[in-house]
């Protein structure tokens, strides 16, 4: 669809493509950030193997009569399954690399609207947990995987989100689309951005790049500068809610690092 090529353009356009001294070629440091992505990819390509989708399921979701969810849910299925498919292909040129072995679990749904939520959730943590992992990476490659995957998970979470609510984008934002710290998202919990709890213990955090703690603020990210990454874009406006509203906006390498998580509201979760 034209809306979702024209939000990845957008999205990739402005993407940073990692910067190497030396060789672009991924490297064996690149395995850990590869089966990272793998892992959370195959996560929600097995979600939308694990339910029949077809319209009687969605019958009471909300929109149900205009969403055509059976039909569009099996189009994002089938995109998360190239999605890993292209993790594959990136992989066979990472020395060192080695397919996790994961038994995931799926957060239950019992109803075409409860499904719906979920994919909501998983597709947005998705996407902020891949953005999070491009500051990992010196390979022009996997960064490029990673940038291109998350703007794929948000275009599906942009969609899902349109269907249950008529504003998805505040006008008192004051974060750029939320990005996590992959020890973060590896952590359990029913915080935005945990995928602990779905992943099990398949696969590891990758090791901090350059030997120093990456920090993501609501607008840049910063290795080894937390005061750098914690620049705001200047004073709140009138309403919104301040960006030291809790601890995990204290930008400390395990924490979600993200002013959305820590004080506003997530936009993309319900």
């Amino acid at each position: 669809m034209r809306f979702f090529s024209v939000l990845s353009g957008l999205l990739l356009a402005g993407s940073a493509v990692a910067q190497s001294s030396g060789s672009c070629s991924p490297q064996s440091s690149d395995a850990e950030v590869v089966e990272y992505a793998w892992a959370i990819q195959s996560l929600l390509s097995g979600f939308y193997s694990s339910q029949p989708l077809n319209e009687t399921f969605f019958s009471g979701a909300t929109n149900s009569s205009r969403a055509e969810y059976a039909q569009n849910l099996r189009g994002i299925q089938r995109q998360n399954r190239l999605g890993v498919r292209a993790i594959q292909q990136v992989a066979t040129k990472v020395p060192g690399f080695s397919s996790p072995s994961c038994s995931f679990s799926f957060p239950s749904s019992s109803s075409g609207e409860e499904y719906v939520k979920n994919a909501l959730r998983l597709e947005a943590d998705a996407s902020s947990a891949l953005l999070g992992a491009t500051g990992y990476t010196q390979s022009p490659e996997v960064s490029f995987i990673l940038a291109r995957l998350a703007a794929q998970h948000t275009a599906h979470a942009t969609w899902l989100k349109t269907q249950q609510s008529g504003v998805v984008f505040p006008s008192n934002s004051s974060s750029l689309l939320p990005a996590y710290n992959p020890q973060f998202v590896l952590g359990t919990g029913d915080q935005s951005g945990r995928l602990g709890q779905f992943l099990g213990d398949c696969v590891t955090a990758p090791s901090s790049p350059c030997g120093q703690p990456f920090f993501i603020g609501p607008l840049v990210g910063s290795v080894g500068n937390q005061s750098s990454a914690a620049l705001g874009p200047g004073p709140a406006p009138s309403g919104s809610a301040s960006l030291s509203a809790s601890p995990s906006a204290s930008l400390t390498p395990t924490s979600a690092a993200v002013s959305p998580t820590a004080a506003a509201k997530r936009r993309f979760s319900s």
